[in-house]
């Protein structure tokens, strides 16, 4: 069983003076410093709890890997023209723009060479040359790969609310924008496991999906994910679906994935119902940043337990707490790795902490 913690920019910034404005993204060197400062502080904090000590074997790499990603999570809107904001206390955001019919119907697919000499892309290979060789003398990896993000994702950056009469209204605009967006998806793919000189895994990060409904989802999207699924098959590589929202609805429109090695889901899901489903597949649970606000630490306590006991075997479940916020106590987040602990200590024997009875 694993267990994933994440402070958010704003808690990192509050507490430790970091700044995300857009000269940290374009600063390698300051990058790499801040991730370093970051993972000793979480490696000290959280090493009663034996957490952080080992890079986890992601079965691809195996040693902690530098990530450059000057855009966050925005990369492949980006690369279609959206712009993006940058904050001292946020992640980079981006504002969505609205291409028009015509320009999508029209617009070819971008090939390798001119993928290669956009601006985005020289400036992550700019950043990935500068800092291979440091990172090597650490044992770290450097990573030029992005976070790609989905076609859900992405679509609406480049229809904006529009997107939601196109369905209706413009079918066969969006199914175009959808494999433009594929296609920009797998050569970035591609391209940066070139510039790596390895394979990363490959997912798919569907948090828009809870916005539009499972129908609409299996007739547009479904495809071009299962298109990209496929490509990870062929290239030998882990394959993981990121819907960090209540999965129960769309369960029935995921069961193709037929190779999957595992799914991200809101713990406000259905976990035993998921696990019916998909008795094989590694879950990772996200327990949301309004669930820390609104449970104490013994409600905390009791939920992780629950959903790892609906969710077993326990070597196939697993729980990420992200963007915890400067109003959540650090109580709460011991809550979870206490509960997380006697789990893998006592698998299904597990009793309540004395500490957490009522």
């Amino acid at each position: 069983m694993f267990l994933n913690i994440g402070y958010s920019h704003e808690w990192w910034h509050t507490r430790h003076g970091i700044s995300f404005d857009e000269s940290l993204y374009r600063d390698p060197i300051k990058k790499l410093s801040n991730q370093n400062f970051m993972d000793e502080w979480m490696r000290d904090r959280f090493a009663k709890w034996g957490l952080f000590q080992t890079p986890r074997d992601t079965r691809v790499i195996s040693s902690p890997t530098v990530a450059i990603e000057p855009y966050g999570h925005r990369f492949i809107p980006a690369m279609f023209g959206v712009p993006l904001r940058f904050a001292a206390d946020q992640p980079p955001w981006a504002h969505a723009i609205l291409l028009d019919d015509a320009e999508i119907q029209s617009r070819k697919p971008v090939t390798r060479e001119e993928f290669a000499a956009h601006p985005l892309v020289r400036e992550i290979v700019r950043q990935h040359d500068i800092l291979k060789s440091i990172s090597k003398s650490e044992g770290q990896t450097c990573s030029s790969q992005q976070n790609l993000g989905s076609v859900a994702n992405t679509m609406i950056y480049l229809r904006g609310s529009d997107l939601f009469y196109d369905f209706r209204d413009k079918p066969e605009v969006i199914y175009r924008l959808l494999e433009l967006i594929t296609e920009m998806m797998i050569t970035a793919y591609d391209y940066f496991c070139e510039v790596d000189g390895y394979v990363s895994p490959l997912g798919v990060g569907n948090c828009s999906v809870a916005m539009i409904s499972p129908r609409i989802y299996e007739e547009f999207c479904c495809p071009n994910d299962l298109q990209l699924m496929n490509h990870a098959r062929s290239r030998n590589v882990p394959f993981t679906i990121h819907q960090d929202s209540r999965i129960d609805p769309y369960i029935p429109v995921y069961r193709p994935f037929d190779y999957l090695n595992g799914f991200d889901i809101g713990c406000d899901s259905d976990v035993r119902l998921f696990r019916e489903a998909f008795p094989e597949i590694e879950i990772n649970i996200f327990l949301y940043t309004g669930t820390l606000h609104s449970l104490n630490a013994l409600q905390l306590y009791d939920l992780v337990i629950t959903l790892a006991q609906q969710g077993r075997p326990y070597s196939k479940v697993g729980f990420s707490v992200y963007d915890i916020d400067p109003g959540v106590p650090e109580e709460k987040i011991d809550a979870i790795c206490e509960a997380h602990t006697r789990l893998c200590q006592h698998g299904c024997a597990i009793q309540h902490h004395p500490r957490y009875e009522q």
